[in-house]
């Protein structure tokens, strides 16, 4: 097991995505762009870690719209060729992520490390958590085979999305999608086949 770093006491952050107009952090579907609503959870993703070290925990959805186009110029997905009118996209890639994040967050003066892993999750995905430091995850399920649920019940079935983690017990995985709050079950985690990779943002 990689333990958590031993000068990390606490994050210089906020502990929770930033509301969005009463959102539970961001959504992609505000975006008037076919290819970021299919695939801009990344960028959404990456865009609110950062907003948590600059300590913004709120904002209307225009300001937030301006920077979600700022970040997607740092974590950018990959765009195949060909249509221009409606690309399509496999999504912001792992690399594309870590190295996104740490290029947009010193566009703003933030200096971060992202530091992924997959072994033992549930025990490190709360240490970090317990210490305030944001945490996202990457869910590769190709055959669609995860549900996510938010708290009035309703559910939907993903295969390539990235989420921010804001709680994990030993059963459920927390998380902020689509501006709302969701839950995941362990179990729906450990059955993914492609498996699951989550990175810690940290000072």
């Amino acid at each position: 097991m990689t333990a958590v770093p031993s000068g990390i006491s606490g994050a210089s952050c906020l502990t929770r995505p930033p509301s969005i107009d009463g959102s539970f952090g961001g959504n992609q579907m505000w975006t008037s762009s076919p290819l970021m609503q299919n695939c801009g959870c990344g960028v959404i993703a990456g865009l609110d870690a950062v907003l948590r070290y600059e300590w913004i925990s709120a904002m209307t959805r225009d300001e937030y719209l301006k920077r979600f186009d700022e970040a997607a110029r740092f974590i950018r997905p990959i765009v195949l060729p060909g249509k221009r009118e409606n690309p399509k996209s496999f999504g912001v890639s792992t690399a594309g992520f870590k190295h996104g994040v740490k290029k947009y967050a010193a566009s703003r003066g933030i200096s971060v490390k992202v530091k992924g892993f997959i072994f033992d999750y549930e025990e490190k995905a709360g240490e970090y958590l317990a210490m305030g430091v944001p945490v996202v995850a990457l869910i590769a399920a190709p055959f669609n085979n995860v549900s996510i649920v938010n708290c009035n019940g309703a559910g939907s079935r993903i295969g390539f999305h990235w989420v921010t983690c804001t709680g994990i017990d030993d059963r459920y995985l927390e998380v902020s999608s689509w501006g709302v709050l969701h839950r995941i079950e362990l179990s729906d985690l450990d059955r993914a086949s492609a498996g699951v990779r989550f990175y810690a943002i940290l000072p």
